[in-house]
């Protein structure tokens, strides 16, 4: 039982198939959104690709299987090629399209590309990739053309996507003008696939069945896709009623991947279709096969799981979308202070109320990130009792209409210093960086606690009204390919340079430990995360079509030489391998934290090094630097946040590693002054 669909088909011959069929299509999104929002994209291609004949067979319309993170992920941890993933993909896929998922202006990245670059990334995805869902956190519908008439113009299906949440603002109103622009902006409502994503799964049953009707009963052709994610508890009944409301496509994932904060189990979902009369197109046997099969390598990932199980109601309130939902509670774990998250999505919650976007990437990262550092400083300075008093002054501020005259100067005072700690996501945010936000810039109280007395001045100087990333100058790839010349020792393919454009760091990784390791794509995962550890242990794979078999034999002792002899038996043919082993003894350095010398420049928060220096230089001991220069940058929960110098001098030392765990004013470059 094949889908309709077919990859040799025009875009414009799958819309008209989707179309003219009477039964409600799913899309499988187990091996990139499930995996991102339960298993942070550890799952390996080894295990995914078992899944490509399956979920052929199953009948699905299309298995969403790259984008988000993932693409980051699969450089920095996985050590696959996310274009030789997706081919392979779309090789073992006729009629089940592929799919992937942009962030705007974004794309695959965590910062605003120009336009050459989004093009020139679609040009190098395009073969492999059918349909390309993109969203915007601030639904504004310019950060999408630049990627929508990329695809178009290449044959690519579009789906743009309606960021979706509920709150007093997000009327149906409003959603249905926002189609409008939609629907107007890309030729007419037969030209492409519009999802509704709901990406902190908040959407209620009854809302989202009246949603959809009013869409199609204004365009009755347009292909509607419900997006949503388990987190509330109530994705079942909502995908069911979107699709009895009209909604031609469905998300969805196998029940051996559905565990919080995923898509819908899809077996729940079909039979709760049948019995209220609609039609699913699946292949009963073989959904239910494929879920057996996942069940074979779903226990390799338990590491992985998000610390927070289970669904949580809560979520209508925070708002947290599902794919950060579960990183959150890792990162405040890992951080030590898991016991705050109650107040952190309290604040959040709040936040939410203050300044009004959309929570889902990068605005779920500026949430998080903004709340996490409000809480914890507050926490410092007065423990739980001061936290409490804050969100309980803030929630009464925002019950009587947000009217700073009605603060005593104790709460006013308070008021002021709310975001007082503002990141550079932040502070671009309510600039317009993004472009402007959906309901309106936020009140004048929340720049005066972010830029001080002088805010009226900033304002005038740089907010904008349309987003600066529709204009920023061509990028020089030329430049960007002489950069990974010179970091790789060799002129790197074109796939090359659009991953390092992506991940610079990651990529030039993810190349040294290819030329080192070579390609460990098919390794089974079991052998990737634990290895061969006692002798007689064995592993069977196959890698470019042969099988091949693995055994450990002994480990000798470590030599003066710092190399360990390792006998294998390979392929029946004993080997013996020296290999480089870790010094027994670690230095033990303690950490540094940046002190009151204007020179000790420390992290702004805590988050991972993600870069030493700028874009366009790296830094290094010995080098000028100007005054308010970039030195480094921290990667947050998927958003840059750049460190920049308070001095003109010379570096005199680099203190922390890239891709290190930082801590907030922990130490990361010494300047010397300039005289």
């Amino acid at each position: 039982m094949h889908s309709p669909m077919d990859s040799t088909r025009s875009a414009r011959q799958n819309l008209a198939a989707l179309r003219r069929g009477k039964r409600v299509f799913l899309v499988n999104t187990g091996p990139r959104d499930t995996g991102q929002s339960d298993y942070k994209n550890r799952l390996t291609f080894d295990d995914m690709i078992q899944l490509a004949p399956k979920y052929e067979d199953a009948g699905y319309v299309a298995v969403e299987l790259h984008g988000g993170a993932r693409f980051h992920q699969d450089l920095m941890h996985n050590r696959i090629n996310p274009f030789k993933e997706t081919l392979a993909w779309k090789q073992a896929m006729r009629h089940t399209l592929t799919q992937t998922l942009i962030r705007s202006t974004n794309v695959f990245g965590y910062r605003a590309y120009p336009k050459n670059v989004i093009r020139e990334t679609v040009l190098a995805c395009i073969p492999t990739i059918d349909i390309w869902r993109c969203f915007d956190f601030l639904n504004h519908v310019p950060n999408m053309i630049p990627a929508g008439e990329a695809v178009l113009e290449c044959g690519g299906i579009w789906e743009p996507a309606i960021s979706y949440t509920e709150s007093d603002d997000t009327t149906d109103a409003y959603y249905l003008k926002l189609t409008e622009e939609i629907v107007t902006t890309f030729g007419g409502e037969k030209n492409f696939i519009l999802a509704i994503k709901d990406m902190a799964g908040v959407g209620s049953p009854a809302r989202i069945h009246r949603l959809v009707d009013r869409m199609l009963q204004r365009w009755p052709d347009l292909i509607i896709n419900y997006h949503r994610h388990s987190t509330d508890g109530l994705a079942v009944p909502a995908v069911v009623e979107a699709a009895l409301a009209g909604a031609r496509i469905i998300d969805v994932t196998d029940d051996a991947f559905s565990r919080f904060y995923g898509q819908p189990p899809v077996q729940a979902v079909v039979a709760r279709m049948r019995e209220v009369g609609l039609k699913p197109f699946i292949n009963d046997p073989v959904m239910r096969e494929t879920s057996h099969v996942v069940r074979g390598f779903i226990g390799n990932y338990e590491e992985w799981e998000s610390p927070f199980k289970g669904f949580s109601y809560d979520v209508t309130d925070h708002r947290m979308p599902g794919g950060a939902f579960p990183s959150s509670f890792e990162q405040a774990d890992k951080g030590g202070f898991l016991e705050l998250m109650p107040q952190i999505l309290r604040g959040m919650g709040l936040g939410n109320k203050m300044i009004k976007y959309f929570d889902v990437t990068p605005g779920s990262q500026i949430t998080w990130t903004t709340w996490a550092a409000i809480v914890q400083r507050i926490f410092k300075d007065g423990g739980l009792a001061a936290v409490d008093r804050l969100l309980d002054m803030l929630q009464g501020f925002i019950d009587d209409g947000q009217d700073v005259t009605k603060l005593s100067g104790e709460d006013r005072e308070l008021l002021m210093t709310v975001y007082s700690g503002a990141t550079d996501d932040l502070k671009s945010l309510v600039l317009g960086g993004y472009g402007p936000l959906p309901f309106g810039w936020p009140a004048d109280w929340v720049y005066e606690s972010i830029f001080g007395t002088d805010w009226r001045a900033r304002v005038k100087a740089e907010r904008e009204d349309v987003s600066r990333a529709l204009d920023l100058p061509d990028e020089d790839l030329h430049e960007q390919a002489d950069r990974l010349a010179a970091e790789i020792g060799r002129r790197g393919s074109w796939e090359e340079l659009m991953l390092y454009v992506a991940h610079p760091q990651a990529t030039v990784e993810f190349i040294q430990f290819r030329e080192k390791y070579g390609d460990t794509t098919r390794l089974p995962s079991g052998l990737w995360f634990n290895g061969l550890k006692e002798r007689g242990d064995a592993v069977d794979f196959e890698m470019h079509g042969r099988p091949h078999r693995l055994e450990l034999v002994s480990m000798g002792e470590t030599g003066t030489d710092g190399r360990r002899p390792v006998t294998m038996m390979v392929d029946n043919q004993l080997m013996v391998f020296h290999v480089d082993m870790p010094d027994a003894v670690t230095s033990g350095t303690a950490v540094r934290y940046a002190g009151a010398a204007p020179g000790e420049i420390g992290a702004t928060v805590k988050g991972n090094l993600w870069r030493i220096g700028s874009r366009t230089k790296a830094l290094s001991v010995g080098d000028e630097v100007a005054e308010g220069e970039e030195v480094a940058n921290l990667e947050v929960m998927k958003t840059e946040n750049a460190v920049f110098s308070p001095i003109a001098g010379k570096v005199t030392e680099i203190a922390a590693d890239k891709n290190a765990a930082v801590d907030e004013n922990q130490l990361l470059v010494v300047i010397e002054p300039a005289e």
